[in-house]
Order: structure tokens, then sequence, then C-alpha cells
């Protein structure tokens, strides 16, 4: 090796172990809560005939969601399964787009409170309960779920 390629690498190993030293800078840990804390909490369904085409009844369910953390989240679906008997007869879902549509926002800010009324348009009239899944995704990038059984 040649003189100046010893100096050149004798001068990438000296930067290389000042840049691990344990006296560099590293980024600050995130302060506040790792991950937000829903609950939700939903009155009883009114049932009523839909007035869509293709759709028998309508199945309207008043919510209220609430983060208490102190850390906000997205709202990306709320998904209805219609249970008779203890099985699944039909499932509906409410997407991120469609709480965007009918309200105006898919966003539970952080220790808040949202009252939202749902609407699920549905065939099966069997149906005796229902699961509501409610789908979340913090801002720290925590995906969550959160299930409140309404009954008919």
């Amino acid at each position: 090796m040649t003189r100046r390629t010893m100096l050149a690498l004798a001068a990438a190993a000296m930067m290389a172990a000042t840049a691990c030293s344990s006296n560099s800078p590293t980024a600050p840990a995130p302060t506040g809560p790792s991950q937000a804390r829903i609950t939700v909490t939903a009155t009883a369904p009114q049932l009523a005939f839909s007035p869509r085409v293709g759709f028998a009844y309508r199945v309207t369910v008043p919510a209220t969601i609430t983060e208490a953390a102190g850390l906000g989240a997205n709202i990306n679906f709320v998904r209805l399964q219609q249970v008779f008997r203890g099985a699944e007869v039909e499932r509906s879902e409410v997407s991120s787009a469609d709480l965007i549509a009918a309200t105006g926002s898919n966003r539970l800010n952080a220790s808040a409170t949202r009252n939202i009324t749902l609407i699920f348009d549905v065939n099966d009239g069997r149906a005796t309960s229902g699961v509501l899944t409610f789908g979340f995704t913090d801002d720290r990038g925590n995906a969550q779920s959160v299930d409140f059984t309404v009954t008919y």
C-alpha cells in the first residue's frame, strides 16, 4: 500500500470511531404517551327499513369514542357483525372515507371525546345482536381495535 492510501484509511477509521463514540449526540426519546387509550360506548341501536335500494334494513348506532392518554388517533373503520344464535349472519363496514363524507373527519383528537352516529344498511333481519369493531391508528402508528356489543 502506498503512504497516501494508508493515510486515507487511517483518517476514515478515525472518523468512524469518532462517529460511533459514546459522546456523539443521539435523538431525544419521544415524550408523552406511547399509545392512545381509546374507549367506545354506544346506546341502543335504532332499527328501521332502509331507504337504499338493495338493502332491507337500516341499523343506526349512536356511539361515543373517548381518547384518555393524550395521543390522537384516526378512525380507520367501524365494522358491524350481525349475530343470530351465536353465529355471524351478515357483516357491514363504514370506512374512514365514509366517516369523512358523513361527519367531515375521521379524527379523534388527543384527550377528546367524539360523538358519532353510525349508519349500516343490511339485509338479514334475523340478527338479535351485533358486534361493532372500531379500528384506529394512533399518532405513533399503533394499530388498535375496540369491540362493543349491541343488542337489538
